[in-house]
């Protein structure tokens, strides 16, 4: 494999874990990563001097591929699990929702749907065929299953969070995966959950995949956006595909695309009329954007590490406090928290300036949590991610587009193709993986 160059286009875990295992190979192996810094969304930076994911991040004790990467890389004694805590806020009152007994203290529902809550799950957990779930929406199975309120107050402002104006659209086949894989995840023994965090953050995967691939002979340029991909007119002798990017025009041998769906079809436009449908699928995928505030506090907001805001029109949908899962030593006792929306490209939260909208949520999280005080801000830093979640409408099955572009020797990888699951750190070592050993075959039978 050594006189064949392969570039990776995206350096998030999909691309580094493909990278890492062509460069194992003997390939010749180049990543462009369009941002400054490698790992995607669990891309690195420093609060208080301690390194953190710009987007959060977590392991399930059953994310094998993970696990296994970690093992691989030496790093699995910084992988440590801890006891998760969950709460839901509703109606101006934050209550735990960690064990049954909590769900059946949840004063929001009346007795009876606090059982049929907990029952509804369960049942969503067990069920084996998932195909079944793809023709109805989530909203319409709760509402038959788990009933009206149950899903007013439970259900779906979780999807209004998650999905904006999408949320009457996602499929129950979505959801199924959501569940399923939290269900699998808790301890049988006392129903608790376990949540694994590495010592130094997800940087240090990162770095470990980066070390791998720069040893073995792979180059790797931050700060390169593709322009777009086509076969070479030239014939070049360093390789059949003609990458331009914005440092010039390079040939290689294979190109693993590792961008959303809406951004491939650009950079692959050369090849619309060569195969319409592939193009119709990857352009009938939506998308979302994400807006993530972290931040430090002297003084603590909340106990839990996981808060379910299922308050109608939240300002936000996620709020999590990383300390209250990990401790406070690594930020010298202070408190490290994330906020996080999904919303549409034109929503305000993606143009306004930073400061607008760090005081918008402060002042929001100052309602909902009167002991918090920007007084007691010690540190923070706001991301933005364009194309952070693909939307999983009802016929998506449909819009799945294959691995194998319609440009010979170009593949295609991102967490549209995950279907059912939606997407993690987990299934995108494994998508790396998969795309890794489907390369090295085609080089092998010469295709």
């Amino acid at each position: 494999m050594n006189d064949k160059r392969v570039l990776i286009v995206g350096g998030g875990f999909t691309g580094l874990a493909a990278a890492h295992r062509l460069a194992n190979a003997g390939c010749a192996v180049t990543i462009f990563e369009a941002g400054d810094t490698l790992g995607g969304l669990a891309a690195g930076f420093e609060m208080l001097g301690t390194p953190l994911e710009r987007a959060y991040h977590f392991l399930y004790r059953t994310d094998a591929n993970m696990l296994a990467l970690a093992e691989e890389l030496g790093i699995a004694d910084k992988l440590i699990f801890h006891e998760s805590s969950v709460s839901t806020y509703y109606d101006g009152e934050l209550y735990p929702m960690m064990t049954p007994v909590d769900l059946l203290k949840f004063k929001p529902l009346s007795p009876i749907n606090r059982i049929r809550a907990g029952v509804t799950t369960l049942m969503i957990g067990g069920i084996k065929q998932w195909e079944k779930l793809t023709t109805i929406t989530a909203l319409d199975w709760l509402r038959k299953y788990a009933g009206q309120q149950v899903t007013d107050v439970i259900w779906e402002p979780l999807l209004r969070g998650k999905f904006d104006h999408y949320y009457d659209d996602v499929t129950m086949s979505w959801l199924w995966g959501r569940v399923k894989q939290r269900v699998e995840t808790r301890n049988n023994r006392d129903n608790t959950e376990e949540l694994g965090y590495f010592e130094g953050g997800f940087r240090i995967v990162v770095e470990a995949l980066e070390e791998r691939v720069l040893a073995s002979g792979g180059v790797i340029k931050t700060s390169t956006p593709v322009e777009s991909i086509r076969e070479s007119d030239s014939g070049s002798a360093t390789g059949s595909i003609e990458v331009t990017s914005t440092h010039g025009v390079e040939h290689f041998d294979q190109v693993l695309v590792t961008v959303s769906s809406n951004v491939a079809s650009r950079l692959l436009s050369d090849y619309q009329s060569v195969d319409p449908k592939y193009f119709s699928q990857l352009d009938s995928i939506d998308y979302l954007d994400a807006a993530v505030l972290v931040f430090a506090t002297s003084e603590p907001i909340s106990p839990y590490y996981w808060h379910n805001i299922n308050t109608p029109d939240s300002p936000f949908v996620v709020f999590l406090s990383l300390t209250a899962l990990i401790g406070t030593d690594s930020f010298d006792g202070k408190h490290v928290y994330y906020i996080g929306d999904y919303i549409p490209s034109e929503h305000w939260y993606m143009s306004a300036e930073e400061g607008e909208l760090k005081d918008h949520w402060y002042s929001e999280l100052e309602k909902m949590f009167p002991n918090f005080s920007r007084s007691q801000l010690a540190d923070d830093a706001l991301f933005r991610f364009r194309g952070a979640q693909h939307i999983v409408d009802i016929g998506f099955e449909d819009k799945i587009p294959a691995h194998q572009t319609p440009c010979p020797g170009v593949y295609l990888a991102n967490f549209s193709q995950i279907y059912p699951m939606d997407r993690g750190t987990n299934l995108a070592i494994a998508e790396g993986d998969k795309l890794a050993e489907q390369m090295l075959a085609d080089m092998r039978s010469g295709g």
